[in-house]
């Protein structure tokens, strides 16, 4: 591995843990290398190596012991727990105790629309990091939409559940019940999701920012013409602060107010050929060079929409996504995106949710995560139109 002028090396010494370890070349219980075999195999000081191994660790990709060294972890995924029947779980000749056990450990859940992706998965994992599984019982329901989510709020309050992880949903969506918990001060913890109505703990990451740093990105290769995408509703909370951060961007670069185009509610269950005029005329009429992605499934969705339309990424259009795009393409490691820290996003609601329940906090946090943008091989530079800009400059 050499140095490259636009990636630091500790993040070059992740990236290579993680091929190896999505390649099976280190497997769940592995021993990694010491830090001081790292510092002669990638010649970088002990900092460089320790923070790569840092970021790892907060991810849950790997484990750190003292005195023992740092270990490839062992999934958490909720799809690949085992199923098991009740006697398997509960033996008849231990039943009364394991019964006894259960009953006297606190009860949370998470409520989340999907577990198909793997952003959805990585929060997860950073709220159950939160949990000891000695301690609690983590439920994972999905509520696939407003009406089930709406259910299941009920069905909670009207069990033993603790408290509660409250992922967001693809619209704007509001309920009865969330006011109700919200005054009875019930520990509810937003993750990923803000109500303007509703002064509770949430844990967001900074949208406006993701906006801004997209739009700043393109703009710097040269891109005048930006259309952004998203399967969701464009009055969900996320997608109107990402617009919003995009847009002021592009106010503060001196960009026309057509310069973004807006896609919602994209269907990405749709074939292809009933989006073919709409991106045909985005791409001849409005002079559209780069599409942004708000989440990786829509990501997918638009680099196959491109590759059926013989339309090559990023030599003709440049592609961003929100969060990284890990199933139905060919190369994980392709795309431009924000990284949203969700790990650390779930992990710092995971202990908001168990602070209110062991120490009694009733103080409500607001916590936001800066993201960044990781720059991969999904976009590149557009000269047409700044020659365009330049001439018209010089003609002037």
């Amino acid at each position: 591995m050499t140095k490259t002028t636009n990636r630091p090396m500790y993040q070059q010494i992740k990236d290579d843990l993680l091929t190896q370890i999505r390649t099976g070349r280190l497997s769940p219980g592995d021993r990694l290398p010491t830090e001081q075999e790292f510092m002669q195999q990638y010649h970088v000081s002990r900092i460089t190596v320790s923070k790569a191994l840092g970021e790892l660790k907060n991810e849950g990709i790997i484990e750190r012991f003292p005195n023992r060294g740092s270990f490839v972890s062992e999934p958490r995924s909720a799809l690949a727990l085992p199923v098991m029947s009740e006697t398997e779980m509960f033996p008849p000749e231990k039943e009364s105790a394991y019964i006894e056990r259960r009953d006297l450990l606190p009860e949370i859940a998470c409520i989340i629309p999907s577990l198909k992706d793997t952003f959805s998965l990585s929060m997860i994992n950073g709220v159950l990091s939160a949990f000891p599984e000695s301690r609690y019982i983590c439920h994972i329901f999905q509520s696939q939409n407003p009406q089930i989510e709406n259910y299941l709020l009920k069905r909670c309050l009207e069990t033993k559940i603790a408290g509660i992880v409250l992922f967001p949903q693809d619209q704007p969506f509001f309920s009865d019940e969330l006011l109700f918990m919200n005054l009875q001060k019930y520990p509810l913890i937003l993750l990923d999701r803000y109500l303007p109505h509703l002064n509770t703990n949430y844990v967001i990451a900074d949208n406006k920012m993701s906006g801004k740093l997209c739009m700043e990105h393109l703009h710097a290769l040269g891109h005048r013409h930006i259309a952004f995408a998203t399967s969701s509703d464009r009055n969900t909370f996320s997608i109107q602060y990402r617009l919003e951060g995009m847009l002021d961007a592009a106010d503060n670069l001196n960009l026309p107010a057509d310069s973004v185009h807006m896609i919602d509610n994209l269907d990405v269950t749709h074939p292809f050929h009933e989006y073919r005029d709409l991106f045909v005329n985005l791409f001849s009429k409005d002079n559209v060079t780069a599409l942004i992605a708000a989440e990786c499934h829509t990501c997918t969705y638009l680099y196959n929409l491109c590759t059926w339309l013989q339309v090559n990424i990023p030599e003709e259009i440049s592609l961003i996504s929100f969060d990284k795009p890990m199933e139905g393409i060919r190369e994980p490691d392709f795309f431009t995106h924000i990284n949203q820290s969700e790990y650390l996003m779930g992990q710092e609601a995971g202990s908001l949710l168990r602070r209110r329940l062991e120490e009694h906090d009733m103080n409500i946090y607001h916590k936001v995560i800066t993201p960044t943008l990781e720059i991969r091989h999904s976009t590149a530079m557009h000269l047409s139109e700044v020659s365009d800009e330049k001439k018209t400059g010089s003609d002037g």
